[in-house]
């Protein structure tokens, strides 16, 4: 029987900019099972191109900017959701303030609307509007090293408020994540596991962010770590110290 782990990136798979050697090589061992591999995560896929090309990890599926883009193995574009244009703008004029990061993601392309950049991403461009970017767009990212996580959190349940009929924002940590209405990690993995054919209970996610609640919630094959936020934990079956402990105790 065919499994299907699906693992977050930043804070699970990554962690101080590098993937550590057990982690490696429990997904490798996993993958020589014929099980396969998705990467779920905020990033778009320029920013998932060093897993390849640094520590030859070749996932099955990506589950991109938590859930509105899915690309296959070879980066084929499988699913898609937009934001209009006119919301990015709406959202963008209602949060501008001082000290705040503010980019957008075709999903293959990054775009920088004001200074300041924490993102690892090749590919990224700097534009003064939005008007400016040609390809269609998938997510807001909002990053603002001043603010401590409850204004941060404040911040994001003010955009669900006033924009909650068309977008859905999540907090990533220190960064807050905005996708069109309906998208999410779960709904991402969903749709690849019913492609695949795969059971619920064949299911397994890790992730260490609220952002992966989504995923969280539709198998009981769900993990995170000792070290997050207390309520984070409320929302898994089992914790774990590494993807490879999740991958060797529990799924080979």
């Amino acid at each position: 029987m065919i499994k299907l782990l699906a693992t977050d990136l930043d804070g699970t798979l990554i962690n101080n900019n590098e993937v550590i050697k057990r982690d490696k090589d429990a997904i490798i061992k996993l993958q020589r099972k014929k099980d396969l591999l998705v990467v779920s995560t905020g990033r778009p896929y320029n920013g998932v191109q060093m897993l390849k090309d640094e520590y030859k990890i070749f996932a099955n599926y990506y589950v991109l900017l938590n859930g509105a883009l899915i690309v296959d193995a070879l980066g084929t574009k499988i699913r898609q959701e937009i934001i209009e244009k006119n919301v990015i703008n709406s959202i963008i004029n209602e949060i501008r303030e001082e000290n705040v990061a503010i980019s957008v993601e075709s999903g293959f392309n990054t775009y920088l609307l004001t200074d300041g950049d924490n993102l690892p991403y090749p590919k990224k461009k700097r534009v003064k509007s939005i008007d400016e970017i040609k390809e269609k767009l998938s997510l807001i990212s909002i990053y603002s090293p001043t603010k401590d996580i409850l204004e941060i959190e404040e911040l994001k349940n003010k955009i669900n408020k006033n924009y909650g009929d068309k977008i859905i924002a999540y907090r990533n940590d220190i960064y807050i994540d905005i996708v069109p209405l309906g998208c999410s990690k779960g709904n991402g993995i969903k749709y690849l596991s019913n492609q695949e054919l795969i059971k619920d209970e064949d299911v397994y996610t890790i992730g260490d962010s609220w952002n992966d609640v989504s995923m969280f919630n539709i198998t009981k094959n769900s993990f995170t770590f000792h070290h997050v936020e207390k309520e984070l934990k409320e929302h898994v079956s089992y914790l774990v110290d590494s993807v490879a402990d999740c991958i060797e105790k529990y799924i080979l």
